[in-house]
């Protein structure tokens, strides 16, 4: 029985340290893709715009647009279906190893998100104590599983995506293609009303993520991108929603109001998202907008665009 239990603990002891050595090595290996959220713990340059939010950023802010419209290098750290605390937290590791950028742009309707619902940020724990301690609160059976066997930290489809930025760069452009279809649209016609609940904790978030920035010296805009206009008449607190989410927000922090800038659908890809032809109304604005703001020219024209205050 003891011999037994000796070759027991023999493999089990074997099985853990392949697992450290490969997952070692594979944490290594990938800190060299080209992946934009990998670049937040790799040594680099810092950059001088920083995007934050969730699919909504992610897809309506091309960086190398972006880049251009404020005079400097741009990330784009938006990520689809990912809550404002994740974005406190990719913030927060941001600061902590590159410093403050020039200037924050924030889509800030991820509030909206399930703050237990991750995304693809699971994958980061393996360089974030920020993300490992979210992992941790939102799955406490998955944080075990990971920490037991470090490899499982790397079982998502974004460890394929950074893999593959391995062997190609990172897309700057990731804006979407294609138009709302006709059965897209009998669709949003056919919802029922629905409301936009934010989540306490991403609200929390939110005011962190403002309040930080603004200490390091960052400008602050926030964003408010376009909604497919059918889909806002069955938002049935559209007005209130809105309207308490700027109240938030510090007084002197401009808003740019986006949100019914694109009245035509064939520029939206579905309900939430423009594609490339309505991004570029989104950069034609702010590339006006932003001046003074942390863009380039001079200040903003009195009256010009829906920049608030």
């Amino acid at each position: 029985m003891m011999r037994l239990m000796a070759c027991v603990g023999l493999i089990l002891g074997l099985v853990l340290a392949m697992d450290r050595t490969l997952a070692s090595g594979l944490e290594r290996l990938l800190l060299d893709s080209s992946d934009r959220f990998v670049a937040v713990y790799r040594p680099g340059p810092p950059v001088d715009v920083a995007i934050l939010g969730n699919s909504r950023a992610d897809n309506h802010f091309p960086a190398d647009a972006v880049a251009e419209a404020a005079c400097g290098r741009a990330l784009n750290l938006g990520m689809g279906g990912a809550p404002t605390v994740v974005s406190a937290a990719l913030w927060d590791d941001y600061l902590e190893r590159h410093g403050a950028p020039r200037l924050l742009i924030l889509e800030p309707t991820s509030v909206v998100d399930d703050p237990r619902d991750l995304a693809d940020a699971p994958m980061l724990s393996a360089w974030s104590e920020r993300v490992d301690a979210l992992v941790h609160e939102a799955d406490a059976t998955l944080w075990a599983s990971n920490h037991a066997f470090r490899l499982l930290t790397f079982n998502s489809n974004q460890t394929i995506r950074t893999a593959l930025g391995l062997l190609r760069e990172d897309a700057a452009d990731r804006t979407l293609t294609g138009r709302i279809g006709t059965s897209y649209r009998a669709m949003v016609e056919r919802a029922p009303p629905e409301t936009w609940q934010p989540h306490a904790r991403n609200l929390a978030a939110l005011d962190h993520i403002v309040e930080s920035a603004r200490e390091h010296g960052t400008t602050v805009v926030v964003v408010i991108t376009p909604l497919y206009r059918p889909f806002i008449a069955k938002l049935a607190n559209y007005g209130p929603f809105f309207d308490a989410l700027k109240a938030r927000l510090p007084a002197d922090v401009p808003v740019i109001d986006l949100r019914e800038a694109v009245a035509d659908d064939a520029h939206f890809a579905d309900p939430l998202h423009v594609n490339r032809d309505g991004v570029r109304v989104i950069l034609d604005r702010l590339k006006v907008e932003l001046a003074g703001h942390g863009g380039c020219g001079g200040p903003v024209v009195a009256g010009v665009g829906t920049m608030t205050p």
